[in-house]
């Protein structure tokens, strides 16, 4: 059985306007990157390109809270919750990320 993506509560109308924000200063620009800051491209290619919108809102909303429970009041969801949830998104960050890179031996930043 597939958990379903909680739905937003009354906050998650503000939460997608700070998204929008944070989307708009985030978009991928590959051409600021060196050849040393790879992975970073890589890891942004993957959120912008395999995530769907709703992983996307809260991956990128967690950068911005540094926290599970300031996302949890955010989104009107318990810190529990969007724990399982941003683990689940690295989860697929990181899957794909070694799909590209077919190098699992290496270690990566979002992996803890």
């Amino acid at each position: 059985m597939s958990k379903k993506t909680p739905k937003p509560s009354g906050n998650a109308e503000q939460a997608f306007r700070e998204f929008k924000d944070i989307e708009e200063e985030y978009r991928f620009d590959a051409s600021i990157f060196t050849k040393d800051e790879g992975r970073v491209a890589t890891v942004k290619w993957i959120i912008d390109n395999k995530l769907n919108r709703v992983d996307k809102t809260l991956i990128l909303l967690y950068a911005d809270c540094q926290s599970f429970r300031k996302l949890g009041k955010r989104m009107g969801f318990s810190h529990t919750t969007m724990r399982e949830e941003i683990k689940r998104i690295r989860g697929i960050i990181l899957d794909e990320y070694k799909k590209i890179t077919n190098d699992a031996e290496q270690p990566h930043p979002l992996s803890r």
